[in-house]
């Protein structure tokens, strides 16, 4: 019984037409590609944008048949993703896209940075999949996302090591801050829109925040090393409430707390900053004051704020 399905069966009109089918079944793999871009460039529906992002971000163009020599990358659609995302928020200007000539390859600058940063994302080959959005040439990994399960989050080592340590010399600190401004708008915009979980850790300006340190059991050491250097700052270091930790007030109305977190059991130290229109982070504070800087800086093996473990070493 001849198997019209096996090739060294076929007639020779039955290959033509199977090949004929597989190049038909390319093409049309490429027209569904152009539609999704045509959405992702064109849409002003925040729900339609996420959608096109999503399916082009792991969408397989080539086919056995038909290949397609200028393409993207898949992480490449994210950078086009964030770049709509603000754009439909009319920031579109904050952010540069660049692509190299002669090779379809995106990389982002920052407005505000200029060519002192080049952002690019690197998709996350385990399990947990998503994509990681960094600084090309420290190789700084700022944040984590994940379109499908909505996760969004900051990390705080990323984060110090590139905007506190590495630009601290030769950018302005409000460039700085204005840089970093962009990518909490972008993870706002996530969560306002999608429903995002998003941490933004440092970065994040709300008094409820508990910024948990790395040290489980914080040397006594470092809160008196902070007492010492307030002081020849000319700001008062308290003790904390009960004796546990200590508190500075800064200008205005920020108040700065360190304390153990957790008195009964397991202790973990955290981090606090208080002010009354919660505009202030810890990442501004580090900013702002270079006493604080400095000592955050020289304690950072234990004072370094941690970051979902789930997703950063």
């Amino acid at each position: 019984m001849i198997n019209e399905n096996d090739p060294s069966t076929l007639t020779t009109s039955g290959r033509l037409l199977n090949y004929n089918e597989a190049i038909k079944a390319g093409l049309e793999t490429g027209i569904t590609f152009t539609k999704l871009m045509d959405q992702l460039i064109k849409t002003t529906d925040t729900d339609e944008l996420v959608a096109a992002a999503t399916q082009l971000a792991s969408f397989q163009l080539d086919s056995d048949f038909v290949t397609f020599p200028h393409q993207y990358s898949n992480a490449d659609y994210y950078l086009l993703f964030m770049s709509r995302m603000l754009e439909l928020h009319d920031q579109g200007n904050n952010v540069i896209l660049q692509s190299r000539d002669h090779k379809e390859e995106l990389t982002q600058q920052l407005t505000p940075l200029g060519d002192r940063g080049t952002f690019n994302f690197r998709i996350e080959t385990s399990e947990n999949g998503g994509v990681f959005y960094r600084e090309r040439a420290t190789g700084q990994a700022l944040f984590y996302l994940n379109l499908e399960r909505k996760m969004f989050r900051f990390s705080s080592h990323a984060l110090t090591q590139l905007f506190i340590i590495d630009l601290h010399d030769t950018v302005p600190a409000e460039t700085v801050k204005t840089s970093v401004q962009i990518l909490v708008d972008f993870a706002r915009f996530l969560k306002e829109d999608y429903g995002y979980s998003v941490d933004f850790n440092i970065l994040d300006a709300a008094n409820r925040q508990n910024y948990a340190v790395r040290a489980a059991d914080l040397p006594a050491g470092i809160v008196d090393r902070l007492f010492v250097v307030a002081a020849q700052n000319d700001y008062m270091l308290t003790n904390g409430v009960n004796g546990n930790g200590a508190e500075i007030a800064l200008d205005g109305d920020v108040v700065v707390d360190i304390f153990n977190n957790q008195l009964e059991g397991q202790p973990e130290w955290v981090l606090t900053v208080h002010d009354n229109e919660q505009k202030v982070s810890w990442f501004d504070v580090l900013i702002k004051y270079p006493f604080i800087r400095d000592w955050y800086l020289e304690n950072l093996t234990d004072l370094e704020v941690k970051s979902d473990p789930l997703v950063f070493d």
